[in-house]
């Protein structure tokens, strides 16, 4: 089924811009417009709801880049894909400056377009979260809606075997709409709610290991937690003690480290870390690589696990400066004794970035999507062997 999507083209390049309406038409069910000029694509975006913009870098008067901050100023909800011939590390650059922007920023073509590589790129934007928002009563309100915990298997990349699930939280509201974590925690970062939700969700996380251990599964589970809540005075105990409460071993708890904003007083967050490693909790720095202060946090607190970032999965494929950083990021972790996960996989190139540098575990939509609590079992007994751990072994 072809994605519904209304697509703008914005390149100065007329042969281009026929080439790429073309290509677009035949994979997309929607409409294709096009910008000859970054001004008349603005133009077009302010009149026209988009879903997706095609944009090049190089144009004359008003450039790609120039492009990205007016779309931020104007509020553009879409994403933008950076179409150029220009180096790799020019089109790295154009879209990390659009994301700090506030722009959805879903990837880059290089020129000529190659139909696999547009397929890829728009199976990946069907497999985007919801993007409508939340309030934040919403949230709280379990009249009109429930929190439901769902699962991402992590699997061994040289076995192929199930070693563990990420909990990743659902909202479920009473149009039936189901929204991701990330809107979810958008929505209440700023309220003194957080903590609770997040105790709310590790309830949930540990009746579903409960009922696994009841069925003779004992299965490493990941929790995330926000920095400003594990700081909080008291919560690594009362984490502690709702473990304990629910017959779980601590060890098989791996509590993941978010870093939405760290305080400028770090010896809390510090403290607060310690006391769950001594009470055998495992501790990941998630999203590393992604964090100005991921460093620092490795360097002060007492983490078992590195998670890798899906942004630097994504761009290990052609990104050599990427590559460069998970192959070393990942030796610096083995000589420290870490474990180390990549998420957000969905591709064979991905995975096979991910071997080259020596991950211990994978998680993403080439293996499996979320799935509800019932279906996990099924990885156990059955798991979706990778063929390159196929031929590792």
């Amino acid at each position: 089924m072809k994605p519904c999507l209304k697509c703008l083209i914005v390149d100065d390049d007329e042969i281009f811009r026929t080439v790429a309406e073309s290509v677009l038409s035949a994979l997309i069910d929607g409409e294709v417009d096009s910008a000859a000029s970054g001004d008349q694509g603005i133009t077009l975006m302010m009149a026209r709801s988009f879903d997706l913009v095609l944009l090049d870098l190089n144009m004359p008067d008003l450039d790609g880049l120039g492009f990205l901050r007016l779309a931020a100023e104007h509020g553009f909800n879409g994403q933008i894909v950076i179409s150029s011939g220009e180096a790799a590390a020019t089109l790295r650059s154009a879209g990390l400056m659009g994301e700090m922007l506030g722009v959805r920023i879903a990837g880059s073509l290089r020129k000529p377009l190659q139909l696999s590589e547009v397929k890829e790129l728009l199976a990946k934007l069907e497999r985007r979260e919801e993007t409508a928002t939340i309030k934040p009563d919403e949230v709280f309100s379990r009249d009109f809606c429930t929190l439901q915990a769902y699962y991402q298997p992590q699997f061994n990349v040289r076995t192929g075997a199930m070693e563990g699930v990420e909990a990743l939280i659902r909202l479920r509201a009473e149009s039936g709409r189901i929204y991701g974590p990330n809107r979810v925690f958008d929505a209440i970062a700023s309220t003194d709610e957080l903590a609770r939700v997040s105790l709310e969700i590790m309830d949930i996380v540990l009746d579903d290991i409960s009922r696994w251990q009841n069925q003779g599964h004992d299965i490493q589970t990941s929790i995330n937690f926000d920095s400003s809540v594990l700081e909080l005075p008291g919560m690594a105990g009362q984490i502690t003690e709702r473990v304990k409460s629910a017959g779980i071993a601590s060890e098989k708890i791996c509590l993941e480290l978010t870093e939405r904003s760290l305080p400028t007083d770090l010896s809390y967050l510090v403290e607060a870390l310690a006391r769950l490693r001594i009470a055998g909790f495992k501790l990941s720095l998630d999203d590393y690589g992604t964090g100005a202060s991921n460093f620092e946090l490795l360097r002060l607190c007492p983490f078992s696990e590195l998670k890798f970032d899906r942004k630097i999965i994504e761009a290990c494929p052609s990104d050599a400066v990427v590559v460069k950083f998970l192959e070393n990021s990942a030796q610096i972790a083995r000589d420290l004794g870490l474990a180390t996960v990549a998420e957000g996989v969905e591709t064979e190139a991905e995975l096979n970035a991910v071997r080259n540098a020596r991950i211990d575990l994978v998680q993403g939509y080439l293996f499996s999507r979320p799935v509800p609590s019932s279906n996990i079992l099924e990885f156990v007994t059955s798991p979706p062997i990778p063929h390159q751990a196929q031929a590792a072994r």
